[in-house]
């Protein structure tokens, strides 16, 4: 099955440099633009240091060997301070007795916020632990990330591992061009996310006809190619799931052009059970095109697992 109907039928000195700005000269003195509140994708390269070093921070703090507590306290100590430091130690106190091996990848990320004292970022991270018995396991987990610079590296300070809501700020309607581009793709992809994560055995081809309509190629073709099988299956299935408005998401990218972005969503579904409402996360990556009007539509969908 195409990825593209994957979500569907399973609910059945990293800132030492930042731009000064645009300037221009009134009454023959240079007038400094203030820099956004956000500076996510304003600057290119602040962004991606930011991106880069909490990667960095994350994948090498929780990849360890529990039986070598003094590397374990040594990467701690270089790279959590504060509240993040105390949630690791109460993670690691659980299996430190216990010996086993860990590797951490974050394999996609979202700077929601950045500023020159720090930056929020919403994480996808995976990790693969193994016993000596050679038992192996493997899970995802969707993270915000709260880190400022430190010297040469990035510090975590906190780890929130229930993300939702809004992470950054309020889009601002008179920020540059790369802020409008991120604000915009952000808010598309929640709703098209509220859109593709919704699921009504009892309104199958209404639903389908909402997935088609956020929707442009090559997923909009994927959608038609499979659109019979997906809503019988839906009909046959009697499933109701809703998105819950709360999600967490960030965009992971956006184009030089501002053609196409990427958005991490950490979609909360909510399904009717026997015992009532059930919450589960499903997250994903959304890809999108902007369009003649303005406007961006999905042009794929990959949902995000631990394998």
């Amino acid at each position: 099955m195409r990825r593209g109907v994957v979500v569907s039928v399973a609910l059945l000195g990293p800132l030492g440099l930042f731009a000064a700005g645009c300037s221009s000269a009134v009454g023959g003195k240079a007038v400094v633009a203030p820099q956004p509140a956000n500076l996510a994708y304003v600057d290119a390269k602040a962004t991606s240091d930011a991106s880069a070093g909490i990667k960095k921070a994350m994948e090498t703090v929780f990849s360890f060997d529990s039986t070598d507590t003094a590397a374990v306290a040594k990467n701690e100590q270089e790279y959590f301070t504060g509240n993040a430091r105390t949630q690791f130690d109460q993670t690691f106190a659980q299996i430190k007795t216990t010996p086993v091996k860990t590797q951490t990848h974050v394999i996609d990320s979202g700077v929601a916020a950045l500023s020159p004292r720090g930056a929020t970022v919403l994480a996808a991270i995976k990790q693969q632990s193994q016993t000596p018995d050679g038992k192996t396991n493997a899970a995802l987990a969707v993270v915000v990330v709260t880190a400022a610079p430190a010297g040469d590296h990035w510090r975590v300070s906190d780890l929130n591992l229930n993300p939702r809501g809004t992470l950054g700020p309020t889009a601002d309607p008179g920020a540059p061009r790369p802020a409008a581009t991120r604000d915009s793709a952000l808010a598309a992809a929640r709703h098209a996310g509220s859109v593709l994560l919704t699921v009504d055995a009892q309104n199958a081809d209404a639903v389908y006809d909402g997935y088609e309509s956020v929707a442009v190629d090559p997923l909009l073709t994927q959608f038609r190619a499979t659109r019979q099988t997906t809503v019988d299956s839906m009909k046959s299935s009697g499933a109701k799931a809703s998105f819950n408005p709360q999600s967490a998401a960030a965009v992971s990218s956006t184009s030089a052009d501002g053609k196409t972005a990427t958005v991490l969503l950490d979609a909360v579904v909510s399904t009717q059970q026997q015992g009532g409402p059930q919450d589960r996360t499903i997250p994903v990556r959304l890809t999108l095109a902007r369009q003649p009007d303005g406007g961006w539509k999905v042009s794929a969908i990959d949902p995000l697992n631990a394998a």
